[in-house]
């Protein structure tokens, strides 16, 4: 693929993604989409998803009938993970866009180079860690390590939709949950209410976590929030994130293009955006109309 030239480059296979790739191929461009994880994003790790408009069920299926049709609809879909990105036109590197008419971008995919006339950032953004280390095992997806924790009695760090979604998928395979946040909760109602009700969960509300803490438990998930995941962005010579490293949109005529004529962002990755599944579809979709109306 070193030589390969597409209308749009997708960097990031999740809903944000695979929804503009099924409007940008529908629309006729030559489309590719590069995931550097699994397709869907973190929807593959989500155990249950019930406000998904039309669809209730697991994040893994939601995922695979997003990727089958985008497929359905012309897109290519590929493993690849950016490392740099340049405007075509700059010999040292990116060009804000009063700088003249662009010639679209050249991508770095595993190291092989990829030219696109417009590229839309969808990748997303990734759990943030714990700052200091536990003698006990961690983790930061239910799904993927529920199987390590039957019969044991664990922790849950956070207190947002994400920690208690998990706490209820965790609680059928371990003896003990407590979910332990630095504030009172966050989440919705109905999943409080529904965390109360089960005898094996215990809530912890207002309380830091400390490595002595947390060395009391068998294992440990991690739900304290995300960050973009912007990094190969970082060295380019016009900067297009906050200081958050979320990629600033909007500065133009179209709400998700950023300061770079051509490179457009969508999905959790984007400043200020719900990071939902649902806002991250609608999301992309938004984004590729742009895209499409930018390449007429």
């Amino acid at each position: 693929m070193a030589t390969e030239t597409f209308d749009l480059v997708i960097l990031g296979a999740g809903p944000a993604g695979l929804s503009a790739s099924i409007y940008a191929a529908r629309a006729g461009l030559r489309c590719v989409v590069f995931s550097s994880g699994p397709i869907g994003g973190e929807l593959p790790e989500i155990s249950h998803i019930s406000n998904y408009p039309g669809f209730v069920g697991s994040g893994a299926d939601l995922a695979e009938a997003m990727k089958k049709q985008a497929e359905a609809a012309g897109a290519r879909i590929a493993y690849g993970k950016c490392t740099r990105i340049r405007q075509a036109e700059a010999a040292g590197g990116l060009s804000p866009k009063n700088a003249g008419p662009s010639e679209g971008f050249v991508l770095a995919v595993d190291e092989e180079e990829i030219s696109a006339r417009a590229v839309l950032v969808a990748t997303g953004s990734e759990p943030k860690t714990l700052d200091f280390e536990v003698e006990k095992p961690v983790s930061y997806c239910a799904l993927c390590d529920g199987n390590l924790v039957k019969g044991k009695n664990i922790a849950v760090i956070g207190g947002a939709n994400s920690a208690l979604q998990e706490t209820l998928y965790l609680a059928d395979l371990a003896s003990k949950v407590t979910i332990i946040s630095h504030s009172p909760l966050k989440a919705e109602k109905f999943l409080c209410q529904k965390a109360e009700k089960i005898s094996n969960i215990e809530i912890m509300e207002g309380v830091e976590v400390s490595a002595e803490l947390l060395n009391q438990f068998d294992h440990i998930f991690v739900y304290i929030g995300k960050r973009p995941a912007s990094c190969f962005l970082n060295d380019i010579e016009v900067s297009v994130v906050n200081e958050q490293g979320y990629i600033v949109t909007g500065v133009g005529e179209r709400a998700h293009e950023t300061t770079l004529a051509g490179l457009f962002a969508a999905g959790d990755v984007r400043e200020g955006t719900v990071r939902q599944v649902i806002t991250a579809a609608g999301d992309g979709a938004a984004a590729a109309t742009e895209i499409i109306d930018f390449m007429k």
